[in-house]
């Protein structure tokens, strides 16, 4: 009977080893940052969507530097065949130093199969032996999407607002046009009703803005319930048809979110 348990026991070790090297990445995300200056470093992350595409996101040291879409399902392949040559399956799952070091780096790897198995690792200035080697190879890869012209996601039209019940009335639009995009400007309190033509490199810019704040970290940021606070709101529409919106309350000062978009808006106002 114990010899049976033994080769049951044995044929399950084979049976699950074996589906383990079937499995494929459906998801992958790899961090290295600075504490104390986020903007240095770097972050690839490759997930699917609901409808079967594959989205990439490449940010190295201006966040988001590069988003897009693509039907190229091989990405996930070469992405195994790495963590494979690396054996990042055998990291331990936290790499800390022997004494408190501040404002260092951090990073953080972490992959997902189709069986739901998932790999996950992350340290604080301590690495795995073949950690910059590993590190390397990733930043290698994302250099062919890096330079990927298709798929690349891109703000087609942008609405902010806000208003409040002293007098606070702001609608800002900026929408891309075939050659100039349509700027629209109407402040109630200030008297402001306007619309122009301006490059379409504008509308870049304020992808790169909204970006470089984590609009899409926080959707929904209601920092209170008082009725007499300002209440922003932001709507987002991409090339690809997908769409962000949000808002937020505040009694005073807005959030680092909402002041970087009326500072890119403002400066057709000032």
């Amino acid at each position: 009977m114990a010899g049976a348990m033994i080769a049951l026991t044995t044929g399950t070790k084979t049976e699950t080893r074996k589906n383990m090297e079937n499995e494929k990445i459906t998801y992958f995300r790899f961090d290295h940052h600075n504490t104390m200056v986020m903007d240095i470093g770097e972050k690839y992350e490759v997930s699917k969507t609901k409808d079967g595409r594959i989205h990439i996101v490449i940010d190295e040291s201006l966040p988001r530097e590069k988003e897009l879409y693509t039907s190229d399902a091989s990405i996930f392949d070469d992405l195994l065949a790495i963590v494979k040559k690396y054996k990042t399956d055998k990291y331990k799952s936290d790499y800390r130093p022997l004494m408190d070091v501040y404002d260092g780096d951090s990073w953080s790897l972490y992959y997902r199969y189709d069986s739901k198995r998932s790999v996950v690792s992350e340290g604080y200035m301590s690495y795995p032996k073949n950690y910059s080697e590993m590190r390397n190879a990733l930043t290698s890869y994302f250099n062919k999407w890096r330079e990927c012209q298709e798929g690349v996601l891109s703000i087609d039209y942008f609405k902010f607002t806000a208003e409040n019940k002293k007098g606070v009335d702001i609608e800002y639009t900026l929408e891309r046009g075939e050659k100039e995009a349509t700027l629209t400007l109407r402040d109630a309190e200030r008297g402001i009703n306007k619309s122009m033509k301006i490059s379409n490199d504008n509308i870049d810019e304020l992808h790169r803005e909204t970006n470089r704040t984590h609009l899409k970290a926080s959707m929904y940021d209601n920092h209170t319930n008082n009725p007499e606070a300002t209440r922003y709101t932001y709507f987002v529409r991409y090339n690809t048809g997908d769409t962000l919106s949000g808002y937020t309350c505040h009694m005073q000062s807005p959030s680092h979110k909402v002041a970087a978009i009326m500072r890119f808006f403002n400066r057709w106002i000032d």
